[in-house]
């Protein structure tokens, strides 16, 4: 889940900020106050979508088009829980802090369901992601914002920014000089643009986020995240974050409500 987002979007979806040994770059300052006030920013606690996921393929044996719901949530410090359900399959993939692991079940017997534990350089990523969503263009420990000049996206005068993770985890942001409005964001070979607006207590949102990735089968993978509904900062339920109950007879992750 722009924010989402996404893949799923990986998901997933997406913000940052500066190094502790350089001045932050004006363009980060001018960014978030075009989401918000400094302090709802800073008061952000959680971030949990509702909405659906449309995938297309192009390419060499692409797969036809699918239509998902989607359920995101991400709860500081780092957790992240995001839900596909398909026609037929619901994919579950969470993180809590520094374990992360994802499911795949069989909508007609969720008991049947295949689960991997996720490597470390996975995780990583992973962290990355969810830190982009939550903290607005702040790096996080260990981290570094770079201002890597001007450049001109969809025929819009911006300014790149580079948001590093460490691990060769980079996020590439281009903000509008005039604004500071998100205008693109590159993450190795995955693109995401926002579009549309949804304000909740103050802070923008967009109303969805298409991102587009090319593998090296040749397909692109072109997967829109559309959301209903934005909520902040509402009480969830910790076991949402839990590691799977492999127990006979028991669910193997908890259901959200």
């Amino acid at each position: 889940m722009n924010k989402a987002c996404p893949g799923v979007f990986g998901a997933a979806l997406l913000l940052l900020a500066c190094a502790p040994a350089r001045a932050e770059p004006a363009i980060v300052s001018l960014a978030r106050a075009y989401l918000g006030p400094e302090s709802t920013l800073d008061s952000l606690q959680s971030i949990h979508y509702v909405g659906s996921l449309d995938r297309t393929e192009t390419g060499p044996k692409a797969l036809p088009p699918s239509h998902s719901t989607l359920d995101m949530v991400f709860v500081k410090p780092l957790r992240q829980r995001l839900v596909v359900r398909g026609a037929n399959v619901t994919f579950t993939t969470v993180l809590d802090g520094y374990d992360a692991w994802d499911l795949q079940a069989p909508n007609a017997d969720p008991s049947r369901f295949r689960l991997r534990w996720m490597p470390a350089a996975d995780i990583k990523k992973l962290r990355a992601n969810t830190w982009e969503n939550l903290y607005y263009y702040r790096a996080d420990e260990g981290g570094a914002v770079e201002d890597k000049g001007s450049a001109t996206i969809d025929g819009i005068a911006c300014e790149r920014v580079d948001f590093s993770h460490g691990e060769g985890i980079v996020y590439a942001r281009y903000f509008d000089r005039d604004t500071g409005r998100l205008v693109l964001t590159i993450r190795d070979s995955d693109s995401f643009r926002e579009s549309g607006e949804v304000r909740v207590e103050g802070i923008r949102f967009p109303k969805s986020i298409v991102s587009v990735s090319t593998g090296r089968s040749g397909i692109t993978v072109t997967s829109t995240a559309t959301f209903e509904r934005i909520t902040i900062n509402e009480p969830l339920d910790p076991e949402l974050f839990a590691r799977p109950n492999l127990a006979p007879g028991t669910s193997a992750v908890a259901q959200p409500k």
